[in-house]
């Protein structure tokens, strides 16, 4: 009987194996480039924080990018205010997303102190999402949570909504309508936190400043009906 030697049929079952590797190593390096978002989750909004560490970062692009709200870090203390705060406050007036302000709590100013410099360097114009209060410090002694609380009513009593960047176990010290944030690795329970900061290591696919990660990134922890209610159109 005659053998027929299937020359060609080694090669060519290298060939598409060397192919599917290969498609496989570019899925893998454009999924590193996609946009992170939260785990476990079917989040109505997404947004980030943004500081003059990043450099200039095009707001037009965030909103082209899924990105619906961004988080401006202003003041921290008495002396310490972010150098790109106003230029992106201006920047948000041409785009459709909504904005917060932030504020680095410090653990060496008053909250009378935090406040004055506050108003003097941000005025009233602090955006549509509740000023955010974080933790400029790793320590959670009492004295500093009663006067992290104490700057909230400052703040509540001047007509501003407020939210903290604590654990909800801290609510009995705060103002009934303040709101809390948490960096939870699950989807935190929608009753007790308003906002999640789900990853301080994201990145936002084709902005090219945030594309190589390092971002910290906020998900709404509500229904899209909820948040177009309160802070305006997604921007998906």
């Amino acid at each position: 009987m005659k053998r027929f030697h299937h020359k060609y049929t080694l090669p060519a079952i290298l060939m598409m194996l060397l192919i599917v590797v290969s498609l496989l190593l570019v899925g893998l390096a454009n999924f590193k480039k996609q946009t992170t978002l939260p785990p476990d989750a079917n989040s109505s909004a997404i947004g980030v924080e943004l500081n003059q560490s990043y450099g200039y970062v095009d707001l037009h692009e965030l909103q082209a990018n899924g990105i619906s709200f961004v988080y401006l870090r202003s003041t921290q203390g008495r002396s310490y205010f972010d150098d790109d705060y106003l230029s992106y406050r201006d920047q948000i007036l041409g785009t459709k997303l909504a904005f917060g302000t932030s504020i680095a709590y410090s653990n060496e100013s008053t909250p009378q102190e935090h406040y004055r410099y506050f108003v003097k360097k941000v005025g009233g114009d602090t955006g549509s999402l509740p000023i955010l209060i974080e933790p400029a410090v790793s320590e959670r002694k009492l004295s500093y949570i009663k006067q992290m609380a104490a700057f909230t009513r400052i703040l509540e009593r001047s007509g501003k909504l407020v939210m903290v960047d604590l654990a909800v176990k801290y609510k009995s010290y705060f103002p009934a309508d303040v709101k809390f944030m948490t960096d939870s690795k699950k989807e935190p329970n929608k009753l007790q936190y308003s906002f999640w900061r789900y990853t301080n290591n994201g990145r936002v696919n084709n902005v090219h400043e945030l594309e190589s990660g390092g971002v910290a990134m906020l998900a709404y922890n509500g229904t899209v009906a909820q948040y177009k209610q309160k802070y305006g159109q997604l921007t998906q």
